[in-house]
């Protein structure tokens, strides 16, 4: 509980903000859309029962049709809050103006002010931002409409009223809100399932291969390192898969930290592959250091080996993934513990 009521004054991390106004951008335009339909219905039966100072109610339309403009070209989840609350107070506003026409405001102002507050429960990803709006509301609409005569029913009705539909508000508001950050949780964790290796918590093969395609049009030198650990059958057979997982685990760690900046991941099995930005004679330091990393690492000690490509851009990721196996095969022939480049092919150790 004292976690959710966290989100009643923040608005979560980049990642949730940016969830959560894909979730929320719908629901607040059509909130603000069918609060000026429902106007215009209501200015409507006003106009046509030949009620007096149309113009003046008519005056509310302005801020109803710029706050649901704004609302459409809203782009972040602080624009769209902010939208939202005018949207909001512009439509009661109008009610308002509306409702002053009326020859009994106070049969109105009751029913607009529960649907207003408990329209806009769901709009808002924040209790504080939702509880300020909803009381803004009913000072709006009741500020002289309410019924001013303590001891009587219609008071005590109207106070059932106001006090109902704001706790019933408070309750959708927690209730929308606890559904957004679960829904958030949720996707992370599929997200994770889906392109995370459960073993290293690398990038998997998908994940991998999707942002290497992306890489491969948008940086202009990259080389692709293709990791084999070695003798990793011969770990599993005498030792245990457990102990090879240890292996694979520690080995992970080690790409993962020296890739930062740049993409690696799991391939399968033993093999790992890292995206290297930057020029030849960069990635074959890169790969010195991480044999010698690789090695540090373990205790008895285990070695890698890796063969080096340049990525092909004219042809599909396959080839360089290929030239790289390429490589990868030369540098096991040539004792292991080393790095070969493709083409030309040296060993370096």
């Amino acid at each position: 509980m004292r976690k959710l009521f966290a989100y009643s004054y923040f608005i979560g991390d980049p990642e949730q903000q940016r969830q959560f106004f894909a979730e929320g951008h719908p629901v607040v335009i059509l909130t603000q859309a069918f609060g000026l339909i429902a106007w215009l219905c209501a200015v409507g039966l006003l106009l046509a029962l030949g009620g007096n100072g149309h113009a003046q109610a008519l005056l509310g339309a302005p801020g109803m049709l710029i706050s649901l403009l704004m609302t459409v070209r809203a782009r972040s989840l602080t624009q769209l809050i902010v939208t939202g609350v005018l949207g909001a107070l512009t439509t009661a506003v109008a009610f308002r103006l509306f409702v002053d026409q009326c020859a009994q405001p106070v049969f109105w102002v009751l029913p607009i002010g529960v649907a207003m507050a408990l329209a806009a429960a769901p709009v808002f990803s924040g209790l504080v931002n939702y509880i300020g709006t909803a009381v803004a509301i009913w000072l709006i609409l009741a500020w002289g409409n309410f019924p001013s005569a303590p001891g009587q029913l219609d008071f005590y009705l109207a106070l059932v009223a106001v006090g109902g539909s704001l706790f019933i508000g408070i309750y959708l508001n927690i209730y929308f809100l606890t559904l957004r950050v679960r829904n958030f949780r949720a996707r992370k964790e599929l997200t994770t399932l889906a392109f995370k290796d459960s073993v290293t918590g690398l990038n998997n093969r998908r994940k991998f291969t999707l942002d290497a395609r992306a890489a491969q049009q948008l940086h202009p030198e990259l080389h692709f390192l293709m990791i084999d650990i070695d003798d990793f059958k011969k770990i599993n057979d005498t030792l245990g898969h457990d102990a090879g997982d240890e292996v694979l685990k520690k080995t992970a760690a080690v790409i993962g930290r020296l890739s930062a900046g740049h993409l690696c991941g799991r391939l399968g099995g033993e093999e790992f592959g890292v995206v290297f930005r930057g020029d030849l004679a960069a990635a074959c330091a890169f790969a010195e250091r991480l044999l010698h990393e690789v090695r540090a690492a373990h205790l008895p000690v285990r070695t890698v080996s890796i063969g080096i490509a340049e990525f092909d851009k004219q042809a599909d990721l396959s080839v360089s993934y290929r030239h790289a196996d390429q490589a990868l095969y030369s540098a096991k022939h040539a004792g292991k513990n080393c790095y070969i480049v493709g083409s030309p092919q040296r060993a370096l150790t």
